[in-house]
């Protein structure tokens, strides 16, 4: 996983399975006052968009919202609002380690072609400032490997 001072670092998602990439930051992921408190009305929030890797990109199977519809169809957007068929972001402080973790779910990463080559971005948005700044804090390659079995498979295993 990246480390603190890595911002680059590529994705090998396995066809139909779940994903989790942690990235560690520098600073905190909220903002707090000088007791400890978290401030309501200054914050942070993060996104991350995975698209195709050319010029003049096209439709991919993963940029669909899971029910055939296509909102953003050259690209995917994770943020942390959780999308029950695709995926989510957390953000979480825990004393002086910051993180950031994507989550990708098998019912979307099942939807990646077997030939996906594509990038990612995480994008942090600091509303503590106006206006409100956009950095990129991490970026990548997106890579999938072939699988045999699919979720709607192995979703059927008993323990």
């Amino acid at each position: 996983m990246p480390e603190t001072t890595k911002t680059y670092a590529n994705m090998e998602i396995l066809q139909g399975a779940d994903y989790e990439l942690i990235v560690t930051l520098d600073a905190p992921t909220r903002f707090y006052d000088n007791s400890g408190n978290l401030i309501d009305n200054a914050g942070k929030s993060y996104m991350v968009t995975i698209c195709k890797d050319y010029t003049g990109a096209t439709n991919f199977d993963g940029s669909t919202d899971g029910d055939g519809t296509s909102s953003n169809p050259y690209r995917t957007q994770i943020t942390e609002n959780n999308v029950a068929n695709r995926g989510k972001l957390v953000a979480t402080d825990s004393g002086t380690t910051y993180t950031v973790t994507l989550y990708l779910y098998a019912q979307w990463t099942q939807l990646l072609s077997d030939d996906f080559d594509g990038y990612w971005e995480m994008v942090e948005r600091d509303t503590s400032t106006t206006p409100h700044s956009y950095s990129r804090i991490a970026q990548g390659e997106v890579y999938i490997s072939k699988t045999a079995s699919r979720y709607a498979t192995t979703e059927t295993l008993t323990d």
